[in-house]
């Protein structure tokens, strides 16, 4: 198979978050937005991952780790979509395969999602695959506009939609999969001739169609992996979405979870069936959690293993710890 990057977009400010951090710096879950989605960008197998970025470029560059396979370039003005695509164009200079559009503000986007986008891309022979979601409500979303075979034409902004094209509610999530030569020819080919003076991504589109290149569409199905970060309350929001994903897991697992709303668990925690985990309980790092044991109310572990049978009676802390099988801690016990 053809090899595979990724541009992630992460240059802006996010005005609404009504902070001067840059907006893909905030955690969600304790690790930032950003990272998040190099994360699955790395997990999809991308060799190179080149991250747009601009404002206060070093606090967004100093939240992602060190891999050889990220590449930073600086967007110096925000002039569009294309434009930062553009930019990201030198870090796949010896490059030839498929490359993934993310958007830096959209964290729970999973690894599987784009291995399914990546084989309908390649399956298609498609020049570039566009990853779409139906909404009962699709707002102020682009539309997505298919010809009579079923491929995309174009991608209409609502602003520029007629009132019939705004009755769509196949949406764009901003999510892509370019074959790389033909995108950096198509962006080659696009202007600003617009009302905002900036280069639109969506415009490679119909360049790519008048090319007679074929640009189609899959549908996610599960429509929270498509949600970006606008403000502090979507921040929070998708924070209790991605919590209660964990939570659900356990709970399909054979985990009992008291007031399951009320407790934190950690995506790299580890539990048996079997275990019984009382309200707000806060359980994060590579913790360990052993069948048969019971976790009080309002215990914090961090990086603990406790093995099985235990007993936490509450307001328990341990912090890289270990509890042997049968063990058990007193109200209030503490092991640091």
């Amino acid at each position: 198979m053809r090899d595979i990057g990724a541009v992630i977009l992460a240059a802006g400010k996010g005005t609404r978050m009504k902070s001067e951090k840059p907006k893909v710096t905030f955690p969600l879950a304790g690790k930032p937005l950003v990272q998040r989605v190099v994360d699955t960008a790395l997990k999809v197998g991308c060799s190179i991952i080149s991250a747009v970025v601009g404002y206060k470029k070093d606090d967004v560059i100093a939240c992602i780790y060190n891999d050889d396979r990220i590449k930073f370039v600086e967007q110096k003005e925000q002039k569009g979509t294309g434009h930062a695509v553009m930019t990201a164009e030198p870090s796949f200079k010896d490059f030839s395969g498929d490359i993934f559009i993310l958007c830096g503000d959209v964290p729970l986007l999973t690894s599987d999602t784009l291995k399914k986008l990546r084989k309908f891309h390649t399956e298609n022979k498609s020049a570039c695959t566009i990853l779409t979601a139906v909404m009962e409500n699709p707002d102020k979303y682009g539309r997505i506009i298919r010809n009579e075979k079923g491929f995309v034409e174009k991608i209409v902004e609502f602003k520029d939609a007629s009132e019939e094209q705004r009755k769509i509610r196949e949406i764009n999530t901003g999510v892509y999969c370019f074959d790389s030569e033909k995108l950096f020819e198509a962006l080659g080919k696009t202007d600003n001739n617009n009302n905002q003076n900036e280069y639109y991504l969506t415009d490679t589109l119909e360049i790519l169609n008048k090319a007679n290149e074929k640009v189609c569409a899959i549908e996610l199905t599960d429509l929270k992996e498509a949600l970006g970060v606008n403000s502090q309350l979507h921040l929070a929001d998708l924070e209790d979405v991605y919590y209660d994903s964990i939570r659900r897991h356990w709970l399909q697992n054979g985990v009992v979870i008291e007031n399951p709303k009320s407790v934190i668990i950690g995506e790299d925690v580890k539990i048996e069936n079997d275990t019984f985990i009382g309200a707000n309980t806060v359980i994060k790092g590579k913790s360990v959690i052993g069948k048969y044991t019971v976790v009080g109310t309002n215990c914090f572990l961090e990086d603990a293993n406790i093995e099985q049978n235990c007993r936490l009676k509450g307001y328990n802390i341990v912090v890289k710890k270990s509890l042997p099988a049968n063990s058990e801690l007193a109200f209030q016990e503490k092991s640091v």
